[in-house]
């Protein structure tokens, strides 16, 4: 089935000056409070069937040129580093956000990248004064001014496309997105908790495993389109639902392209069109130009709520996941030795975390991807699977990463450069940075995205 051209035969989906996002809301209403009888006591000819396909009939079409995203592994090659500053609620810098800022300035000083800040006109004054020091003399950057504030997770709202072109994400009701996202963790977690602990962790989403909805909830889409309009830059839109950090795109054992998408977007599309996986699939390769369904891996999300929390692709069909299963067996320990409700919730959460990712190393397995198991992050502590490969002016690769426990980041750094031999260094984020950042539930990997000139 080619989901872009599939139209089904049934009346016009959409009201006068009614928006996609409220057609949708209509219909999902319509489709689970149908009502027996029309105006005039006559049955309702609106059946569940003809409702979804009026809500198939709302998918666009392609508007992406058929694009493959920019590679986030090694060969994606990246020497662009685009990057939102804002201070936030507060009317001062924010001692975080200007961190991060000095250190993304620094690294793409050192290793001649191009820095891209989107911002605000409130927070440029702190671009300004930071970039224009005598050590960033040379600092290759470009500042685009937007008169709302931005968020700073860059990550997520927009893919820079092999065409030139900018893909952002569509807009849905929040409602109905958190509806389409929750349900698929239902259906696929039914069976790893009691009914009970499943509700909890389906209603209390940000105390187990936080739904990846934000940049819906922030409107960033629409930010990052109009911020491309300004700059006359071509403007795409991706259909399925796929916050940036729950998409990595890279390359199979024999260079052939293809995307890992976590299956809370998959599920999340699927419920919001009323879609099969596959469907949803094959409208992911359509929007980025791949000719097999085969080429999106659809991934259980790794006890996170994107993939580059939980799993690093270094490239050439090769994914590291991250391994819990030690955490769990001290956590149980802990519980048993003192038992109470956060020490039997922490268990049960490493549990629930411990099924998904081995869940996840099937799904890669199955795709043909060679996993490699490793514990590389610890909540706030430290997370090296959020990053950025990118390739310095002297044709090295490089990769960029939260700092955290000096003997945790040499022990990462020596596998990345001498062991595995992906990379010539690995850089770190200032370490009390990082764990402000990652308490927050984001990075550096979430701070930054890669593209090429």
């Amino acid at each position: 089935m080619n989901v872009q051209k599939h139209r089904p035969e049934s009346p016009s989906a959409h009201t006068p000056d009614e928006s996609t996002e409220q057609t949708l809301v209509r219909l999902h209403n319509m489709l689970r409070k149908p009502e027996p009888m029309d105006g005039a006591g006559a049955p309702n000819q609106a059946t569940a069937p003809s409702i979804q396909a009026q809500i198939r009939a709302t998918i666009p079409p392609v508007d992406t040129g058929c694009s493959l995203p920019q590679k986030k592994t090694p060969s994606g090659r990246t020497r662009v580093l685009h990057l939102n500053y804002t201070r936030g609620q507060a009317d001062k810098p924010v001692e975080t956000e200007l961190a991060h800022l000095a250190f993304f300035a620094s690294m793409a000083n050192e290793l001649g990248l191009r820095l891209e800040i989107l911002t605000d006109k409130t927070s440029r004054e702190d671009i300004e004064q930071q970039l224009t020091k005598d050590n960033l003399k040379t600092l290759d950057y470009g500042v685009t001014e937007r008169q709302n504030p931005v968020s700073k997770w860059a990550e997520d709202s927009v893919e820079y496309l092999e065409n030139g072109q900018v893909a952002v994400l569509q807009q849905f009701d929040d409602e109905l997105l958190i509806w389409a996202m929750t349900e698929g963790r239902r259906h696929r977690w039914q069976d790893k908790v009691t009914p009970e602990v499943l509700e909890e962790v389906l209603q209390e989403d940000q105390l187990w495993i936080l739904l990846g909805v934000r940049v819906n909830a922030l409107r960033m889409g629409l930010e990052r389109q109009q911020a491309a309009q300004t700059q006359e830059q071509p403007v795409g839109h991706i259909r399925a639902y796929i916050e940036g950090g729950n998409m990595i795109t890279g390359e199979d054992t024999i260079g052939k392209p293809i995307i890992l998408v976590g299956k809370d977007a998959i599920a999340a599309t699927a419920n919001l069109y009323q879609l099969s996986n596959n469907e949803v699939r094959r409208l992911i390769c359509e929007d980025f130009g791949l000719g097999n369904i085969d080429q999106v891996v659809c991934v259980e999300q790794p006890g996170k709520f994107h993939l580059d929390m939980g799993m690093l692709f270094l490239g050439q069909g090769v994914v590291v996941l991250n391994d819990s299963r030690a955490a769990l067996t001290d956590a149980i320990e802990i519980a048993e030795m003192v038992p109470c409700q956060t020490t039997e919730r922490m268990a049960a959460k490493l549990k629930l975390q411990c099924s998904l990712e081995n869940d996840a190393a099937h799904d890669l397995t199955t795709a043909g991807i060679d996993v490699r198991r490793e514990k590389l992050e610890n909540d706030v502590f430290y997370n090296f699977f959020n990053g950025e490969f990118v390739a310095g002016n002297d044709g090295l690769n490089y990769y960029i990463t939260n700092g955290g426990i000096k003997e945790q980041q040499e022990r990462f750094a020596t596998l990345m450069t001498t062991e595995w031999k992906i990379v010539e260094k690995v850089f770190f984020s200032p370490e009390q940075a990082a764990h402000k950042s990652l308490q927050e539930r984001g990075g550096v990997g979430c701070r930054l995205k890669g593209s090429r000139p």
